[in-house]
Parts: structure tokens; sequence; C-alpha cells
């Protein structure tokens, strides 16, 4: 669909536990992950666009991240973005596509 874009997903599990994690998915019969997991342990790229979840304030996992999902331009400016508190609401694949379609 779009060949020259890369997907990322961050998060703070460390490295190993990303790795575990995408396993258990491709394990579990759903395929590969199909998307590289990078690690921010100590919630800096979270910190710097502002989306530490403050549910998590002061407990063993704050800095756990609001779902967030960024889309960038090739200098890395963020030409869209969708933030929401609730896990379970994800932007849909067609406006991500949309949000792609704008860079022609």
């Amino acid at each position: 669909m779009f060949p020259d874009a890369r997907i990322f997903a961050i998060s703070r599990d460390k490295p190993e536990e990303s790795r575990s994690l995408a396993k258990k998915i491709e394990s579990d019969h759903r395929g590969p992950l199909g998307v590289a997991l990078l690690s921010d342990p100590e919630s800096h790229t979270i910190d710097r666009y502002a989306l530490r979840d403050p549910e998590y304030a002061k407990q063993k996992i704050d800095g756990v991240p609001r779902p967030s999902v960024f889309v960038l331009d090739q200098e890395g400016r963020v030409r869209w973005q969708k933030i929401s508190a609730d896990y379970r609401e994800r932007p849909s694949v067609e406006e991500v596509a949309a949000a792609l379609d704008a860079f022609d």
C-alpha cells in the first residue's frame, strides 16, 4: 500500500521484553508482528511528545504512554497525529492512509 512508509512501535518495554512479545504473537499463529519494536525504558521519547499517561503517575509503571500514532515526514517533522486516552481507540487504516496520502 505504502512501500516507502516504515512503521515503528515504541514502548517502555526493555528490548528482551519486546522480543518476547513479538515471539508470543508469532507463536499464536497470528504471523509476524510486522513492525519494528523500539525500546524507551526511561520514557525519553514518550516525554518529548508529552505522551505520559497520568493514570500511571507515581506507580511502578509510571511513564506508560497514552496510545498514539504519529506520521512523520522524511525530516522527522510530525505531519499527523492521533493521541487517545483509551487504548481501544486506535486510528483506522483509512485515517493513517489519508495522512500518508497527504505527502503527495
